[in-house]
Order: structure tokens, then C-alpha cells, then sequence
């Protein structure tokens, strides 16, 4: 799932005719090391960091109950790749940066 998502982003950066080529190149570049650091990543993590972010909030549990668990499957694959936390931060700041 990661996987495909690095790769739709990457299409849809390389097909956009509205970013210049130096933030194109800094963002394929960006998804390239992404996806290499995701190599380290063992699939159970991976699949416990998706089912918490799509799982939303869970019938019967609070928002507060479902932020918190979200927060804590981030804060323990920030603590066990924190590489890839950094990377995934620089993406998503270089994407803000340019109003994506």
C-alpha cells in the first residue's frame, strides 16, 4: 500500500506541468530515498502504522482515544526508523512548501 502510493505520487510529480523542474527533481528525489529507508522497515509496522491511520475512529471509541493510538503507532515508528520519520517530514514539508 505505501508502495503504491509512493508511485502514484511520483506519476502524478513527473506528469504535473505546474512545478518547476528543480522542485520536481527535489521531490522524486525525496521518494526515491523514502522508498529505499522503507526497504529497513519490517512489514508488520508498516501494516500496523496503515491500519491505524485508516482505521479513523472506531465506533464506540472517542476522537481523543483514536488520535492518542494514532499518535502512539507514530511515535514508536518514529522511535524505531527515525530515518524514515525524518524522511517522510521532509516530503511532506517540501509539499506544503509548494502549496500541494
Amino acid at each position: 500500500m505505501v508502495e503504491d502510493r509512493i508511485r502514484i505520487i511520483e506519476s502524478r510529480v513527473r506528469e504535473s506541468g505546474n512545478l518547476p523542474e528543480a522542485a520536481k527533481s527535489e521531490l522524486l528525489d525525496l521518494l526515491a530515498a523514502l522508498r529505499a529507508e522503507l526497504q529497513g522497515v519490517k512489514k508488520e509496522h508498516l501494516e500496523r502504522a496503515e491500519e491505524s491511520a485508516a482505521a479513523g475512529q472506531p465506533a464506540g471509541e472517542s476522537l481523543n482515544d483514536a488520535l492518542g493510538g494514532l499518535t502512539g503507532t507514530v511515535a514508536e515508528l518514529e522511535a524505531t526508523h527515525p530515518r524514515l520519520a525524518a524522511l517522510a517530514n521532509r516530503l511532506a514539508v517540501a509539499l506544503a512548501n509548494m502549496g500541494i
